[in-house]
Parts: C-alpha cells; structure tokens; sequence
C-alpha cells in the first residue's frame, strides 16, 4: 500500500471506555449533510424571514419574473453555499474533535489504515 492511499485517524476513548476513531483530513459527511444540518440549526430563522419577504412580495407585487438578475443572484447564492459546503467539508473533522473532547474524551492515539 503506498503512502497516498493511507488515511489517518484519531483515536478517542469515553468515559466509558469506548473508542471512536475520527479521521484527519476532508470530511464528506460534513461536506454534504453537515452544511444542511447546520443551516437547519441554525439559519431557519432567517430562511423563514426570508419566505415570509418573499410571500410578501409576491402577494403585494406580484411574482418576480425570471430575469437575468434574478439568475446572476441565484449563481452568487448558489456559490455561497457551495463555499459553505466546502468549509463544512474542511473542518468537519476538527468540529468533531473539539465535540468529543467536550463531551469528555480523551484522545489515546493516532491510527493509519
């Protein structure tokens, strides 16, 4: 096995004895659920104002019509999020770490696979 397909992870032992190994690096489960979880923690807020403007708007002024600058500010959101999926990505493993030892674990060592 060469170097490069060697992933590393952290060991972390409960309170309880239990181990949970962490891995170092991207996190793909942060990248594609992590970044919807968050959001639904904690943004519904402002998602919800948001419908409720858009409601507003719609009842008072009618429905916007699908215009170029309606498209070029759906691609600038659409890159936003797809930022904030990919910081999610990056630091999902170290968020999960500071969690743990939170939460009382204690990091026992490192392991490659």
């Amino acid at each position: 096995m060469t170097e490069v397909n060697v992933r590393r992870y952290r060991l972390y032992k409960s309170p309880q004895g239990d181990i949970v190994r962490v891995k170092l690096g991207f996190s793909w489960q942060a990248f594609f659920v992590g970044s919807l979880k968050a959001i639904v923690r904690r943004t519904w807020v402002i998602v919800a104002v948001a419908a409720l403007v858009y409601l507003m708007a719609a009842f008072y002024g009618g429905a916007p019509a699908a215009t170029s600058r309606i498209a070029a500010l759906l691609l600038v959101l659409l890159t936003f999020y797809a930022a904030y999926m990919l910081f999610c990505g990056v630091n999902g493993n170290r968020w999960l770490d500071d969690s743990l030892r939170r939460r009382g674990f204690t990091m026992v060592g490192e392991e490659r696979r």
